[in-house]
């Protein structure tokens, strides 16, 4: 029991710097150590607190650089799209699924990289378009958070504005999971306890992040940016063509 108390709040600290650079990421570090000490059923709702925390922490850190107008259309437009994504779960194989979501994923770099060089500028219609998409990546298919950056980053949101935009996105989109889960009971108050404790965490974890990538500049936190999604692509492509 001391080792846990001494490695949860590690990887909670961790799991915020990770998601602090990329917007993404974090979850899968807390996945890989919360699971074998709550188990599998607990690790999901357990993460919907932390994730509300970890993107609170954000939004506070960026308050200044949030694109508020996009960031309301964009998960705006999302909503719908999870009814949809979960219709798509319930009857797409999933190897396929995990194929079409790593095809989106490497798909949208070059996407964003010919946007940029032809200076296209986004516009109501282009955040709509990728905020459903979002909606229904997120409903069919759990890590969904790169696909939010994905969608910013195609759509020319660098650096601060990016992390901050997208934070204000997973904050509502964490509080309404954790809201679903506790009104299923699958997430008690025990939970929600601990998920704060953990939380609580991602404000240092949120500020060394801010730091390191405010010194990277725009155009080297763009070029991490990518490398993060290009890792989540061959990510969902290996479980696709490797199943466990």
């Amino acid at each position: 029991m001391s080792l846990e108390l001494l490695i949860v709040p590690v990887a909670a600290f961790v799991a915020a710097v990770v998601s602090g650079l990329g917007g993404f990421g974090g979850a899968f570090i807390l996945v890989i150590v919360l699971t074998p000490i709550v188990g599998v059923k607990a690790v999901i709702p357990l993460l919907s607190v932390f994730a509300t925390c970890n993107n609170l922490s954000r939004v506070f850190i960026y308050r200044k650089s949030i694109v508020w107008k996009t960031a309301a259309q964009f998960t705006g437009a999302s909503i719908p799209g999870v009814y949809f994504g979960a219709k798509i779960l319930d009857w797409l194989p999933e190897r396929a699924l995990l194929s079409l979501l790593a095809l989106t994923l490497l798909g949208a770099i070059p996407l964003g990289r010919y946007l940029k060089k032809r200076e296209f500028k986004s516009g109501v219609k282009t955040i709509v378009a990728f905020g459903a998409v979002f909606g229904l990546v997120s409903g069919a298919a759990a890590g969904t958070g790169m696909f939010v950056i994905a969608g910013l980053n195609s759509a020319g949101l660098r650096g601060a504005v990016l992390l901050g935009t997208d934070a204000i996105i997973g904050f509502v989109n964490g509080t309404m999971r954790a809201g679903v889960y506790s009104a299923l009971g699958l997430l008690t108050p025990q939970m929600i306890l601990s998920g704060l404790l953990m939380g609580a965490l991602t404000v240092p974890g949120n500020w060394v992040a801010s730091k390191i990538v405010k010194r990277m500049g725009d155009n080297l936190h763009a070029k991490l940016i990518e490398v993060l999604i290009a890792l989540g692509g061959v990510w969902f492509l290996g479980k696709a063509l490797f199943p466990t």
